[in-house]
């Protein structure tokens, strides 16, 4: 299943991390690269600290982070998972494209409700890629109009408001074992 929710920037598009139809379905639904990763929403900074290679001042540095952010770093958890095939033999479509997995942290009830019965979620903003992130339900109602009819999609929090001054998150990785960042994005 396909999710469409509310996250601390715009609405998200998002499915479980072991379901490979909806996960490729996502990137037929967006018209998006499959060279273009999706990134990880996980329900905690403890989840970060027990699977990723992230060490404790990482973490405590993310926690008090004032900007909505998506951080890349190795994972063995999820490098596993991307490579290991399903009974069918196959493999997440464009499993290579993961040197680093980038990753956020869930930030609202509908997203830890999601997670906690889910688990964690390949994620990605809710419009057709190229275009704006989209704010308010009758947007997305608009761009994915066919697959809400068809239950392909199932729309959580639709009632919510989101702002759109709220600037996508800052993406970034740590320089080695230091605070020092990187940024692929800063807004």
């Amino acid at each position: 299943m396909i999710y469409i929710l509310p996250t601390d920037t715009c609405f998200g598009i998002a499915c479980a991390i072991d379901d490979k139809k909806s996960y490729e379905k996502i990137y037929k639904i967006k018209k998006r690269s499959f060279d273009k990763p999706l990134a990880i929403m996980v329900e905690s900074y403890d989840w970060l600290k027990k699977n990723t290679s992230l060490n404790a001042e990482q973490i405590e540095f993310l926690k008090n982070y004032e900007k909505p952010f998506t951080v890349l770093t190795n994972s063995d958890t999820v490098e596993l998972f991307l490579q290991y095939a399903d009974d069918n033999e196959e493999h997440f479509i464009n499993k290579d494209v993961y040197s680093e997995i980038a990753f956020r942290v869930a930030n609202n009830k509908i997203e830890d409700k999601l997670i906690k019965r889910v688990w964690p979620i390949w994620l990605t903003s809710a419009n057709i890629s190229a275009t704006g992130e989209n704010y308010n339900i009758e947007e997305i109602e608009e761009d994915f109009e066919y697959y809400i009819e068809k239950n392909a999609v199932e729309i959580l929090g639709g009632n919510t408001i989101l702002d759109e001054d709220i600037p996508a998150s800052d993406v970034f990785w740590f320089i080695g074992e230091s605070l020092e960042l990187e940024y692929v994005r800063k807004n």
